[in-house]
């Protein structure tokens, strides 16, 4: 019987040696890969005591959690990408004695971001009967100012607010912009229409990573007293704050054109915060950022980026 040399059971030791050490250290870069942190970010919104939005932010000025777990803030610097913008207006009964006030708020708030943040589209959706978007996104003033002009409100409606702001939402969704936000006004006097709830606004809201913004008329009376009305408030102010967003209330048609630039003051001082996160299976759920600062005021989103 032939009888092989024991000099190649050496060989096949040792190459039985390299292999091992290979799958070591594909296992060891691997779990290196695992461990290595990959960069989210979340934008946000950052005023002092009197509402003035902060010049400079530093990564020591706040703290990033996920599920509860803290997260290296690896860099804060300004927000400086193009916005879409989907302006929502009530123009149901009850807004007609702010026709002409929301007009001319819609144009000064478009022109204040555009004079300075030319590449933004701005798009105008009312939803005085059913949601009808009015001048689909775009940088140039003419369509916008030219819609916003023939806004009126309309006779014997209420509002579809939540369904305006989900319409709107996925429509944001769709153009997968930098940085998506939805400014709307609304009326809590007159009846609100949509048959949704809040948790629906919420959901497509953070489906397509965008902030709500909102100025509404202060409700009295009974103006809440519907299912429909009350999901509506919630919406208004829950929803609102989760989202990264601020809400901010007046009481007659001429304190709307202030608000509006209050907002765009906001929305064009934002910083972008990059954060790490470790490679997991399962993608955290909530998301916690919180200021050092207890003299600043936070605006910024609950969900996380998958």
């Amino acid at each position: 019987m032939t009888q092989f040399p024991l000099v190649r059971r050496p060989l096949a030791v040792a190459a039985l040696c390299v292999s091992g050490a290979l799958v070591a250290a594909t296992a060891g870069t691997a779990l290196l890969a695992q461990r290595t942190p990959n960069q989210q970010r979340a934008v946000i919104s950052v005023v002092d005591k009197k509402g003035a939005p902060v010049a400079t932010l530093a990564t020591t000025d706040l703290t990033v959690r996920e599920d509860g777990i803290a997260r290296e803030v690896l860099k804060v610097e300004p927000a400086t990408e193009a916005m879409e913008i989907a302006v929502l207006v009530d123009t149901s009964t009850i807004t007609s004695g702010a026709i002409t006030d929301l007009r001319n708020s819609i144009k000064a708030f478009a022109a204040a971001i555009w004079a300075r943040s030319p590449d933004t589209q701005i798009a105008l959706y009312t939803f005085g009967e059913r949601p009808t978007l009015e001048a689909d996104f775009s940088s140039s003033a003419v369509n916008l100012n030219r819609r916003a002009d023939r806004l009126f409100a309309a006779s014997g409606s209420g509002a579809y607010f939540i369904d305006a702001v989900i319409d709107a939402a996925g429509a944001l969704k769709k153009r997968a912009g930098a940085r998506p936000v939805i400014v709307a006004y609304v009326d809590e006097n007159g009846p609100e229409f949509s048959n949704r709830r809040n948790d629906h606004a919420f959901d497509a809201l953070a489906a397509a990573r965008a902030s709500l913004w909102t100025v509404s008329r202060q409700g009295f009376g009974s103006s809440s007293s519907t299912p429909e009305n009350r999901e509506r408030g919630i919406v208004i102010g829950d929803v609102t704050t989760k989202t990264g967003g601020r809400g901010s209330t007046v009481f007659d048609g001429s304190a709307v054109k202030g608000r509006f630039a209050d907002v765009a003051t906001q929305l064009l001082a934002q910083f972008v915060v990059t954060y790490g996160r470790p490679e997991t299976l399962v993608p955290p759920n909530k998301l916690e950022i919180k200021l050092t600062n207890n003299d600043l005021r936070l605006a910024a989103p609950r969900w996380t980026t998958r």
